[in-house]
């Protein structure tokens, strides 16, 4: 059995995780908390296997910091990091394992190798990054889209849509005088965020420290 601290409880990731978890053998959510009670990471009596964060940055600090304190593994699936605050992240790793990334779909990471494949080939075309969330996500644009961005090297804009309830889709566009190419990817459930994060914990708790992601997974 491996007893999860989720961070980010009341979120719809962190209610997606404890419905999820409660049909599993081998998961058990020992403590849940929130952005507005980090305060109890004080009155922790036992030690969780591992954290799995769904939260915003202040509370993955929160986590972060009982985590390097009592040599706890944490799974990070939190975006809107700067530069700063993923250095502090890759200082944190030095002591604790620590998983990081802005998307724990496996589908999602084969979709940034084929844009990065197609941006290397198609070199002189235009290239454009359309992700579309639901209303109450706040981070613009997406960890997703800024990874997208990362992975093709080079210049290319990113355009956000917030609206509704849509989980999350993401479309690279490489537009040249004579032809587009439109590849992408839409998300029907979080449960394949879940299952990722889970996959994570099961691969972090076997690590002593350092920062991996899910290029280490798959």
């Amino acid at each position: 059995m491996i007893n999860i601290l989720l961070n980010g409880c009341n979120g719809n990731m962190g209610k997606a995780i404890i419905e999820h978890v409660n049909k599993m053998p081998d998961f058990n959510v020992l403590y849940g908390f929130d952005k507005d009670n980090t305060d109890l990471y004080n009155n922790i009596t036992q030690k969780p296997d591992v954290i799995i964060d769904f939260s915003t940055v202040s509370a993955t600090f929160a986590a972060l910091n009982y985590a390097v304190e009592n040599l706890v593994p944490i799974v990070i699936a939190t975006t809107g990091f700067s530069q700063t605050d993923n250095q502090k992240i890759s200082e944190f790793a030095e002591a604790i394992p620590i998983f990081k990334s802005s998307n724990m779909s496996y589908a999602i990471h084969l979709f940034t190798n084929v844009a990065s494949t197609l941006a290397k080939k198609l070199k002189n075309a235009d290239i454009e990054i359309i992700e579309k969330h639901h209303r109450m996500k706040k981070d613009a644009p997406s960890g997703t889209a800024l990874m997208l961005a990362n992975s093709i090297n080079k210049k290319c804009s990113i355009s956000s849509i917030r609206g509704g309830g849509l989980v999350g889709e993401h479309s690279v566009l490489f537009l040249g005088e004579n032809e587009t190419i439109e590849i992408t990817h839409t998300a029907y459930s979080r449960n394949i965020y879940v299952e990722g994060a889970l996959d994570a914990a099961r691969f972090i708790i076997t690590k002593k420290n350092g920062l991996f992601s899910m290029e280490d997974l798959v």
